[in-house]
């Protein structure tokens, strides 16, 4: 028999020795072995369980239920969770997890970017432009003086006063609200925060105080330059577990009732709720914008304020009609109360 009998040898050799294997129970080896163990990629798929689940309830058109309506709001603090969770997991090779959260935080920031493009903005000296201001009274609480010194210095046509009381209305004519916005209506004020109010400078023509809501909306119409405006304060009751139903149904009413209008609008106030807020969006529809990703400068975090947690949530607004131009967005704070103030111009008639 002829041949290489050395290879013959080395294959055929029964004392050869076998490839290593671990015994029963063993670890495997470490070129096996994914970086971090086991505690590690718990962890990591516990935070990436977040990133999904938050990616997850702001993809869902409905909040009407708890839990849906007091987790959505805080969608944009899921970006840098999402993009520390993927960057980490592809690193230590959890691919499937990297993929997972990868997906989310491109949704998530496609959310989000909206809110730090520039929109157009509005031309100096335009005509047909409408200073709004609204603010929280925190059950009547907030510094009344202080409001009216904003009103003066924001340069206001029209003021939002939600959570107003009889009191804090007492105040705010004690230091001579009056004097720049003669002109005023008001629903529902008392003790609390049912009461809600509009001061301007010009005529509120053909008042709406009727009592829809929980906490009074009232709506008038403004003349800017020729064109009549209707204006809301707004405030519905806000999705605490016990009352979602409740706030569902009025941001729905408050919905049909915009888009049944057909004078040009502005509505303003503590809606309770943030753009990420499916009810929010149905408010919005097709026919309003939100003032403050309209103008594209950035998220307007006004709740909670003075408190022993950061101020993370956007839940006062600005909603115009689409054609409408914002401009100026100034985010303010109202000592005493628990929520920023807003001031947006609007040029009504671009």
């Amino acid at each position: 028999m002829t041949g290489d009998t050395s290879t013959a040898g080395e294959i055929g050799d029964p004392e050869a020795e076998p490839p290593a294997t671990p015994p029963d129970g063993a670890p495997a080896p470490a070129s096996r072995r994914r970086p971090g163990g086991r505690a590690v990629g718990l962890a990591l798929w516990v935070l990436g369980g977040v990133v999904l689940a938050v990616t997850l309830v702001r993809a869902v058109p409905y909040d009407g239920v708890t839990p849906l309506a007091q987790v959505v709001g805080v969608t944009p603090w899921v970006v840098p969770l999402a993009l520390l969770v993927a960057a980490a997991a592809l690193v230590l090779r959890r691919r499937l997890l990297a993929t997972l959260c990868g997906v989310a935080l491109v949704a998530q920031v496609v959310w989000v970017a909206p809110f730090f493009v520039p929109g157009q903005g509005i031309e100096a000296g335009a005509q047909g432009t409408l200073r709004v201001l609204t603010v929280n009274a925190y059950f009547g609480q907030a510094d009344a003086a202080a409001v009216v010194r904003m009103v003066h210095e924001q340069d206001a046509d029209v003021l939002a006063v939600v959570e107003l009381t009889a009191d804090f209305h007492d105040r705010l004519e004690a230091a001579g609200i009056e004097a720049v916005m003669p002109h005023h209506v008001d629903a529902k004020v008392g003790t609390g925060s049912p009461g809600s109010g509009l001061w301007s400078r010009t005529a509120l023509t053909d008042p709406d105080t009727s009592e829809w809501s929980t906490f009074a909306m009232p709506a008038a119409t403004v003349d800017v330059d020729g064109t009549p405006v209707r204006v809301t304060a707004v405030h519905p009751v806000p999705p605490l577990p016990e009352i979602t139903g409740v706030w569902h149904q009025e941001m729905a009413d408050l919905a049909r009732r915009a888009h049944d209008e057909p004078l040009a609008q502005v509505l303003l106030g503590d809606f309770n709720a943030t753009y990420d807020h499916a009810s929010f969006r149905a408010v919005l529809g097709d026919r309003f914008r939100d003032a403050t990703r309209t103008a594209g400068h950035g998220l307007n975090l006004s709740w909670p304020v003075g408190e022993r947690v950061p101020t993370f949530l956007d839940l006062d607004h600005v909603v115009v009609d689409a054609g409408m131009r914002v401009d100026d967005v100034d985010s303010l704070v109202v000592p005493g109360s628990d929520h920023g103030a807003l001031a947006v111009t609007v040029q009504v008639a671009p």
